[in-house]
C-alpha cells in the first residue's frame, strides 16, 4: 500500500479562505496543541489578547453587547454569515447604534466591530487574517491532525480568562445594560458538544467574571428550526439561519423596546433606588 499523502492545510484550504485579503501562514493553527501554543507564545495573538484584557474600553453609549461567532471566511464583515447579521441589526433602525458587536474567535478572543478592516498597533485587521479550525475534532480527523482534548480544554480555559478580564472591566464600569452571546449552543440533535468552543469560552468567562450573559439561541429555538427546516438547516447555517436571525431580531427589539429600555438606562446610571 502507498503511504497516505501528507495534507498541507494552508495550500489547499487556508489560503483560499481570504476574500480580497490574505491569510497569514504564521496565523494558521490546525490542531489543539498549535492553538494552545499560539495563545501563549504567538506574538500577534498575545499582543491582541493583552490589549483587549488590559487596555481596551468599549465605545460610550452602547447599551447592549452582542457577541457573535467568527466566520471561516475572512474578513468577517464580508462573509455571508455577517452580511445576514448586518441585515438583522439594520432592521433595528436608529437603535442599531445602541448595540455593540464583537466577534468571538479562537485564538484572538474578542474582536470589537470598530476594528474590522483596520490596521492598528495591536493587530492588523486589514491584512493580518488567520485560520484556526484546530479545536474541532471533526476537522482534525478529516485532515490528519492530532487531536488532544486536553489542549482543547486548556485553550478554552486561557481564552475564557482573557474574555473574563474584559467582562470584569465592563461590569465595573457599567458599560452595558445587557450582554448577549449568539453562538452555536446545541447540535441538530439538541446535544451540547465539546466542540462548542464559543459557548464554552463565554460560559466559563461569565462564571469567572460573575456577570450575567444571555447565551442564545436556547434549546427551544434550535428545536423549532430542526423540526420545521430539518437538521441540515441548523448544521449548515447555525445562527445565521433565517429563523435564528428572526429570533435574534425579536430578542434585541425586546431588550431595546422603549419602556423596558428606559428603565434599564435609569438602572444603568443608578437613578433608581
Amino acid at each position: 500500500m502507498h503511504a497516505k499523502k501528507k495534507i498541507k492545510p494552508y495550500e489547499i484550504i487556508s489560503c483560499k479562505k481570504g476574500h480580497s485579503v490574505g491569510v497569514r501562514k504564521s496565523l494558521c493553527f490546525y490542531n489543539p496543541a498549535e492553538v494552545y501554543d499560539s495563545i501563549l507564545n504567538n506574538e500577534d495573538v498575545t499582543k491582541w489578547l493583552n490589549f483587549i484584557s488590559n487596555h481596551y474600553l468599549p465605545p460610550p453609549n452602547k447599551r447592549v453587547l452582542l457577541i457573535y461567532p467568527c466566520s471561516s471566511e475572512k474578513p468577517y464583515f464580508e462573509s455571508r454569515s455577517y452580511k445576514t447579521l448586518y441585515k438583522t441589526l439594520n432592521a433595528l433602525g436608529e437603535k442599531r447604534k445602541d448595540v455593540h458587536l464583537m466577534t468571538i474567535s479562537e485564538p484572538f478572543g474578542l474582536v470589537p466591530e470598530e476594528f474590522y478592516g483596520k490596521k492598528t498597533k495591536w493587530h492588523d485587521w486589514k491584512d493580518g487574517w488567520y485560520d484556526c479550525p484546530g479545536l474541532f475534532e471533526w476537522w482534525c480527523n478529516k485532515h490528519g491532525q492530532a487531536y488532544s482534548k486536553e489542549h482543547v480544554d486548556k485553550s478554552i480555559e486561557l481564552l475564557a480568562m482573557h474574555v473574563a478580564d474584559f467582562l470584569k472591566k465592563v461590569k465595573s464600569k457599567k458599560s452595558y445594560a445587557k450582554i448577549i452571546a449568539f453562538v452555536r449552543t446545541y447540535t441538530s440533535k439538541l446535544k451540547s458538544k465539546h466542540d462548542h468552543t464559543h459557548k464554552r469560552i463565554i460560559r466559563k468567562a461569565a462564571e469567572i467574571a460573575n456577570i450575567d450573559v444571555a447565551i442564545l439561541p436556547d434549546r427551544a429555538i434550535v428545536s423549532e428550526i430542526v423540526e420545521n427546516k430539518g437538521r441540515m438547516a441548523w448544521d449548515m447555517y447555525g445562527v445565521s439561519h433565517p429563523m435564528a436571525q428572526e429570533y435574534l431580531l425579536k430578542y434585541l427589539e425586546g431588550v431595546l423596546k422603549e419602556k423596558w429600555y428606559t428603565k434599564l438606562k435609569r438602572l444603568f446610571y443608578g437613578l433608581l433606588s
